[in-house]
């Protein structure tokens, strides 16, 4: 029997059974993977309070020997992040964030630089009082990291990127900006940006963790950059992320 070790956050956790639970980690080591928790619902010890959304774990892991699911030998908590359970708006963030990494990515598909950002976001997300601006900088980011970032740095049909008052507009076909001009005359773009918010998001995605509480950003451009977010996610991954019905900018 070959035991695998990793720290672990976990993304979702479902009943199996009378006794057992499914449940999502995203490890440090071998990145997103599914394993079996054998009686983790009547367990008084070895589960107990451990399986809990985006709690911080070190994991020891058996891999399946006919299936892809492993399964869950060991638990130890390092971090349940209390703050964002005793807290309603911190907790939807944390559990938007969860959803995001899971539906984004693909199991046995280990990304270092992800795992370090979801335990960033985690983390902010106990600490500041930013908590929107926090998520929407965790999703920029993220996207970057998986290689399906938005293109914020030119319009996407003539290349070009003029100061204008007037609207550019979000194509989550394109996957990035369309000036207003090229939108009219091409018919794409579904959603006006404003260049505030274009300039803020290009910051956003080169600015280091550690100085991103630093960045200011206007009420507005929030709003648009969420409803960009929210509708890249959905047209991409063609299905809604359901956390952000939940999830509120206040």
């Amino acid at each position: 029997m070959s035991f695998l070790e990793s720290r672990a956050i976990v993304l979702q956790v479902t009943d199996y059974g009378e006794s057992d639970k499914i449940v999502t980690l995203y490890t440090s080591q071998f990145g997103k993977l599914k394993a079996i928790a054998k009686g983790a619902k009547r367990s008084k010890k070895r589960f107990v309070n451990k399986l809990e959304f985006f709690s911080l774990l070190d994991v020891t892991v058996v891999p399946g020997r006919l299936s892809s699911l492993f399964l869950l030998d060991n638990a130890g908590l390092i971090n349940p992040f209390p703050a964002l359970r005793e807290n309603y708006h911190r907790y939807t963030a944390a559990m938007l964030v969860c959803e995001l990494v899971n539906q984004w990515t693909r199991e046995n598909d280990r990304d270092e630089n992800l795992f370090q950002l979801l335990c960033w976001c985690l983390h902010e997300l106990a600490a500041t009082g930013s908590v929107a601006a926090t998520v929407i900088f965790f999703q920029i980011k993220m996207l970057d990291l998986l290689g399906v970032g938005l293109q914020l740095d030119h319009c996407l049909v003539c290349g070009k990127m003029e100061q204008t008052a007037l609207p550019h507009h979000f194509s989550p076909a394109q996957s990035g900006i369309v000036c207003a001009p090229c939108a009219r005359s091409q018919g794409i773009g579904r959603m006006p940006v404003s260049m505030s918010t274009i300039k803020t998001m290009q910051v956003a995605r080169t600015m280091p963790l550690e100085r991103l509480r630093r960045l200011k950003i206007t009420r507005h451009s929030l709003a648009e950059m969420a409803a960009i977010l929210q509708l890249y996610s959905n047209f991409q991954l063609q299905r809604e992320i359901h956390s952000w019905k939940q999830f509120s900018l206040a």
